[in-house]
């Protein structure tokens, strides 16, 4: 009688644990990005003054956007869907801009 009892509760534990594995990965369900970031976009924000990530985003396609000073440090990872932005402090102006 006790080894039925521990049976039915490894049985009912197993059971448990198969369902738990059948439920989709949350991140499969997520929306997909935009697209990649545009570089030819990104290149005409040189010159321009300083402008927000969102804008920046409207502008280039991209969905991630970086905000950097001329030296700061960054990865060197390519992001297809980030733009870096560099944006010169004393003059608010944008230095450069690119993908990745």
């Amino acid at each position: 009688m006790i080894y039925a009892r521990q049976f039915a509760a490894l049985a009912a534990s197993l059971l448990l644990l198969a369902a738990a594995g059948c439920q989709k990965d949350p991140e499969s369900t997520a929306p997909q990005a935009a697209g990649p970031c545009k570089p030819e976009a990104a290149e005409t924000l040189a010159g321009k003054d300083r402008i927000s990530d969102e804008d920046a985003k409207q502008i280039t396609g991209a969905t991630i956007v970086r905000q950097l000073q001329p030296g700061d440090p960054a990865t060197m990872d390519f992001r297809q869907e980030r733009v870096t932005i560099e944006t010169d402090p004393a003059t608010g102006k944008i230095v450069r801009a690119m993908c990745g």
